[in-house]
This record gives structure tokens, sequence and C-alpha cells, in this order.
């Protein structure tokens, strides 16, 4: 007689052990939105380990619950639910709440509280039974409570579990859950405040996580493979399950420069891969030494080869030797409890004939995976940007700042806005098939910056040509709502008082190079990415003679010390003109200094556009914005030097 199945085989007791884990573990660790002591109803509660679980799923924690209750087991207080993004979608909250409404008395009570803008987690309790009852204020933020009888919540989720949905259901409660985390995360940004800040900041990230593994989880249902970042995911989810292992182990991780994007399965591959670290952690505990797990990712042409490798007990090699199904007869056969199955879905995922398995016994085991590279081409680009038009229409409807909102408010404002420029970049690159992309911009900043109204704008883009007609109106679009944000801005807020964040906004865009120019006097400028303009498309609009104003350039976030700014000017006639000139750079420094960037910002010049003396700013000589801001007058002449004679009087380009 086959032995029955246990109902909730991956929930288990929490443990004190348990929760020194899962405070290693960024996903798992959520309390900007939790009210903040579980003895707010009743002070005579405790810790209750014996109705706390924890969902552990091949040695990877997906979820926790911890539960409070009185001495006289009447009154659960669930204190802390939380799943992690990666095991969205598995039913984890609803088995917790299953499994504690089953095993705790029938006649009790279990309640607990929710921020009462989490709308989808109070929809989700009441749904299973639950009803609101009051509420408490604290620190301006509102927590419903909500209770139920154990018995009766434990009927209304027997009726619950077991539905089946359709792919077409299936999208449909996906469009809702990513619906539910932007709402999240917008409720999310509307509690910042100084004290939480970084708290709160990642928990978005964690929201966010959820949110793509969600979209993950839904493409797997629909495509067998697709595009899988497997970089992120040795990162995201293969490493934190040794680093969180009981097994005392290293990690060394080795990166091959450029890595792609693979073909496959996302879920698949994920569980695989831990499939492969947890027997791994097992080995090193019977080996009874400290652990080593080396992870190699080496691209090539065709793909990317994925080495994993431990320092534990081994294979014997007659357990290596292939079976008639063509798998090492170590596959399906275990030594911990279970089925064996863990090794079997490793060979199902990646296939038998892109797997080689060695081992010495007593010292290593090496998997090594062929992974190809992925060929999908750029059908679902359409797809990916219609989501970020809609994402960024929907939040930009209204603009939620007044000129009483605090610092913070405003600095989530500028990031929105420069979120929907980054945007309108990629919209304008989809005309270069056609068009000349900087004509095209600079009909843009006629619209934004020249006067020119919105029909101006509509009437240019139609004469545009390009395959999909719809990227025109979302360019319009949101290129409306940017001028709309831009002009409020201007009119509310002071330049000088937020000039630091309007620049260094742009860090989001890690994609492309960043220009500007700067007039380094009043600490105004423009910025585009590299492709659409050059340094010249923005002088009229400064107002300033372009030998008063600064060009540069930079890539990704300015607050990378070690990448650098990039200054220069268009032309220099002599040797009093190239002085006059970099102290035109040293007060362009000192903006930037005032701007907030931090003085070891490495700092490094461009060739002059036109130079007519024997005379040249050393682009070979690096500085720092804090060296060039201080920079005495007795020490300017250190960054000139000698001109080529071969190239003076040329033209370099911008």
């Amino acid at each position: 007689m086959a032995e029955e199945k246990p109902e909730f085989p991956y929930i288990r007791g929490l443990t004190p052990e348990d929760e020194q884990r899962i405070r290693k573990i960024p996903f798992l660790n959520i309390d900007t939105v939790l009210i903040p002591s579980p003895y707010v109803k009743d002070k005579k509660i405790d810790k209750d380990y014996r109705h706390s679980y924890v969902w552990d799923e091949e040695g990877e924690i997906l979820g926790y619950m911890v539960v409070y209750s009185n001495k006289k087991q009447t009154r659960f207080h669930i204190y802390t639910q939380v799943t992690s993004p990666f095991g969205r979608g598995k039913g984890i909250g609803s088995a917790f709440v299953e499994k504690l409404a089953r095993e705790v008395p029938p006649e009790s009570t279990i309640y607990l509280y929710v921020w009462e803008k989490l709308g989808s987690v109070v929809s989700f309790y009441t749904a299973r039974a639950f009803k609101y009852e009051e509420s408490t204020v604290y620190r301006k933020m509102t927590f419903s409570l909500l209770a139920g009888q154990a018995q009766t919540i434990a009927e209304r989720m027997t009726r619950l579990r077991g539905k089946d949905f359709s792919l077409a259901e299936q999208l449909s409660r996906v469009r809702h859950d990513a619906r539910k985390s932007l709402k999240v995360l917008l409720d999310m940004i509307g509690v910042i405040s100084v004290d939480n800040f970084h708290k709160v900041v990642e928990d978005v990230n964690r929201e966010t996580t959820a949110l793509l593994n969600t979209l993950n989880v839904y493409e797997d249902k629909i495509s067998e493979m697709h595009k899988v970042d497997i970089k992120e995911l040795i990162q995201e989810r293969v490493i934190p399950v040794i680093e969180t292992a009981a097994v005392a182990c290293d990690i060394r991780l080795t990166l091959g420069g450029n890595v792609p994007e693979v073909a496959g399965n996302y879920i698949n591959y994920s569980r695989a891969l831990i499939n492969i670290v947890s027997n791994a952690l097992d080995a090193i505990a019977g080996a009874c030494r400290r652990g080593l797990i080396d992870i190699i990712l080496q691209p090539h042409p065709e793909g990317v080869t994925l080495i994993i490798e431990d320092n534990g007990l081994g294979i014997e090699p007659e357990r290596l030797e292939k079976g008639e199904d063509g798998l090492p007869l170590f596959v399906g056969k275990t030594t911990k409890e279970g089925e064996g199955l863990g090794t079997r879905q490793i060979f199902s995922s990646f296939g038998r004939n892109n797997i080689v398995v060695e081992s010495e016994p007593g010292r290593f085991t090496r998997w090594t995976i062929a992974l190809k590279r992925s060929t999908r081409s750029s059908s679902n680009l359409m797809a990916v940007l219609e989501s970020r038009y809609i994402s960024l229409f929907k939040i930009s409807q209204r603009v939620l700042v007044t000129a009483r909102s605090s610092r913070i408010q405003v600095a989530v404002f500028i990031w929105q806005l420069r979120q929907m420029e980054i945007f309108s970049y990629d919209l304008i690159n989809q005309f270069s098939r056609y068009n000349n992309v900087r004509d095209i911009y600079r009909t843009v900043l006629l619209y934004r910056y020249g006067g020119h109204n919105w029909q101006y704008l509509k009437q240019e883009l139609d004469k545009c040509r390009i395959d999909q007609q719809i990227i025109k109106i979302w360019l319009a679009t949101i290129l409306k709502r940017i001028k709309r944000n831009e002009t409020f801005l201007a009119k509310k807020f002071d330049f000088d008082a937020f000039k630091g964040m309007l620049f260094k906004s742009y860090g989001q865009d890690i994609q492309h190079h960043i220009i500007f120019t700067l007039d380094p006097v009043s600490g105004r400028f423009f910025s585009s990415e590299r492709k659409l303009a050059e340094h010249m498309d923005f002088v009229p609009y400064l107002g300033v003679d372009r030998n008063d104003l600064l060009r540069g350039e930079f890539v990704g976030d300015v607050k990378n010390l070690e990448s650098p700014i990039v200054l220069g000017v268009w032309t220099v006639v002599g040797l009093s003109d190239i002085r006059r000139k970099l102290r035109l750079i040293r007060q362009g420094a000192r903006q930037f200094l005032e701007m907030g960037l931090k003085e070891e910002k490495c700092l490094s010049f461009y060739h002059t556009t036109y130079n007519t003396t024997e005379w040249e700013i050393d682009t070979l000589k690096t500085t720092t914005l804090g060296e060039m801001a201080n920079l005495p007058e007795d020490r300017i002449d250190e960054f000139i030097t000698a001109s080529d004679d071969e190239f003076s009087g040329l033209a370099c380009i911008d």
C-alpha cells in the first residue's frame, strides 16, 4: 500500500534557526507596512513556534508565517506572513492560513492587522472568512483588524482549494496581480519618510521582483522556451540558498564578460539549479569539512557554459555510469527522505545531452551544463514598449505634488518624469529605420522648449515613416506629459533647490550614454541620449553664447565614483582662451558639487571640437570633481599640453 503524501509537503514548523536564516534573505524581510508590535490587541500573547511555519522547498525558504497566541490557545495573532517574490503563484499564503486553521482549536479566533492601503491583502483574507472588526492608527498609518473563527476559515479554504484555471483565466489573474503590485508600489512610495526611506526602497525592490516573477511564471506557461537571464537567476535565487544554509560554505562566483540571456524555462531552471546546490550542500555536510561551491559562467558564441562544483563527498564511479535510459545511475536515487525526483528534474530541465557530471569520491562533484543562447527575435519588443507605456501613462495621469509637498515627494515626481523621458528615447529610436532620429529629436526640443504646440508635434511625427503607427501616438502622449510636468516644476519650485535631483535622475538610464550641455554659472543644463542629439542642439535653449558653456557626458549612475564625468568645450583660439575655458570647467565642477555629487567623482576631458592653437586641454589627464573645483590659479597650466601639430586647426567630432 502506497504511503499517503502529506497535505502540505513543503510546510514545516518555524524554528529560531530559521528566523536567523530569514534575516539574511532580503526578499523575506519586509516591515514597512507591518504593525510595529504583536501586542497591540493582547499583551499576554507569546510567539507560538508550534503554529508558526516556513515553506521550505529543497532547502530554499519561499515563505514564512509568525504566529503569537495566548496560553489558553483561544486567540492566534498572525503577526507576519511573507511570501518570497519567487514563491508567488504557488498558493503559499493560502496553504499557511489553511494549515493554521486546521491545527488550532476549531472555536479559536485567528486575527491579524493589515495596512488599509493594501486592499489586495484585505481582499485575500476577507475571501477566506476573515471579517473587519476595527482600525488602529500608528504613525499616520491606519491598520485594519481582521478576524475569523478557525473552523469557519478551514471550511472556506476547503471550498477555495483546487480550482483550475485556463490560460486565458490565468492571464486575467496575471493582469490583476500586476496591477495589484503596481498599486502596492505606489502606496509604498506614498509613505516614504526620512526615517523609513531605505527600508521602503528595499520593499519596493522586493515588490518589483515579485511583479517580474509573476510575469515570468506566466511566460513559462504560454511559452516552453523564452529568454532567461541566467546570471541574474544565479545571483538572486541560487546564491541566497547557499548563503543562508546551515552548512558552513564559501561561494566562489566567476562571471565571464557579457554573459548573454539563454533560451529556457525560468521556473524549471530555477528549481533545477536549486536542486543542484541543495545536493551539493548535503554532500558537503556529509564530508564534515568547510564547504566551497564554485559557480562559473563562461559565454561563447553558441551560448553559455555553466559549471557548479562542490568539495563534498563525491559520487562513486559506478553510479556515474549511464543506464538504459541514458541517465547516470545516481539519477532518481536519493540518500535523503524523498523520492529522488530532484536529479530527474535537473536532467529534464536542461536536457540529458547538455549535462556532464564528473566526480571523485571524497574530493568533488562537478556539473557542466551547456545552455543555448536565446535566439528569440525582438518580436516581443512591442509588448515590452506597450507595457512600459501603459505603466507610465497610468502613474502620470495627474500631478500629485504641490508647492507644499515634501522634498522626498518632489524627488519621486522628478524620478518619474525622468523615467518618461528615458522611455521617450526608446520610442524615438524606433523611427531609426526610415528616418534621421536627430531630426525627430530636434522637433521634440522645439515642442518642449521652443514654443511650439502639441499639434505641431503630431503633424511632424505624422510625416515620419514607421512600421508600427501606434508608436507615434505613444510618443506624442508621453511628450505631452513630460512637457506638462517640466512646466509645473519650473513654475512651482526653485531650480537651485532641485538641480541635483534633476541631474542625478538621468542616472536611471543605464543603457545609454547621456550627453549634456551645461551653463557653469547658473547650473542649468539640457541632456539627452547620445544617439539622438549633439551638444550644440541645446545651446539655443540655454540663452548663453556657446563659448561660455560646457559640453559633457556620463554613463549610468552618477554616484559611481569610478565612472567619470567627461567635460569639454567647443573652441579654443589661444593660450589665454584655454585658461578661461579651464576656469569654466572649474566652475562646472563646483556646480556638480552643489548638485550633491561626491568630490571623489572622476573627471576627464573631451578633445576640443575646434582648436586653432598649438596648445590644448590635456585629454590624457584625469582628476576628480573636488580637485578641479578647488584648483588654484597657479595650477591651471597643469591641465594644458602641447597639441599635435598634425591635427592643429582641425575640427574634432562633437
